[in-house]
C-alpha cells in the first residue's frame, strides 16, 4: 500500500511493504511453528491512521528526501525512529512530524506484531517567484 500526500512544499510518501514481515516473523516463532505446513499465516501490514505535516523551514534553501525507518510495537505505537537518509537542514522537521503519526499495528495470523515502516518526506524548495513562473523577474 502506498500513500502520497502533497502538503505545501513537502510531499510525503509512506510505503508500507513486507519489511514488517521479518520483524513479525521473528516475534511470533511459536505461533508460526504451531501452524500447519500447508498454510502460512496471513500478514497484514500496519495501517497509517493519522499523519502530521512536515513544515519546510523558512530559512532553508535545501531540498531532498528524508527517509525514516519507523519501528512500531505490537500496539501500533512508535517504538523507535531511525534516519535512513538524512538531509541536514530538513531531517529535524521530518522527525518532529513522524512523532505525531498514528498507526494500527501489523498482524500475523490475526495477532498484532512488531513491524517496521519506511516513510519518505520529500522536501521541494518553495517557488520564490510564483507570479513570474518560478524565475526571477527582470528589472
Amino acid at each position: 500500500m502506498r500513500r502520497v500526500l502533497a502538503i505545501g512544499s513537502v510531499l510525503i510518501l509512506a510505503s508500507i511493504m513486507g519489511g514488517g514481515w521479518l520483524a513479525a516473523q521473528s516475534s511470533s516463532s511459536s505461533s508460526a511453528a504451531s501452524s500447519s505446513s500447508n498454510s502460512t499465516p496471513k500478514f497484514q501490514p500496519p495501517e497509517v491512521v493519522a499523519t502530521a505535516d512536515a513544515t519546510y523551514p523558512i530559512n532553508s534553501v535545501a531540498f531532498g528526501t528524508v527517509v525514516l525507518e519507523v519501528h512500531l510495537d505490537a500496539t501500533g505505537a512508535i517504538e523507535d525512529v531511525k534516519v535512513a537518509r538524512p538531509v541536514p537542514s530538513l531531517t529535524r522537521q521530518a522527525l518532529e512530524a513522524i512523532k505525531q503519526w498514528r498507526f494500527n499495528p501489523a498482524t500475523l495470523g490475526g495477532k498484532p506484531v512488531k513491524s517496521i515502516v519506511p516513510v519518505a518526506f520529500i522536501f521541494v524548495r518553495p517557488d520564490l517567484y510564483p507570479r513570474y513562473g518560478g524565475s526571477r523577474p527582470r528589472p
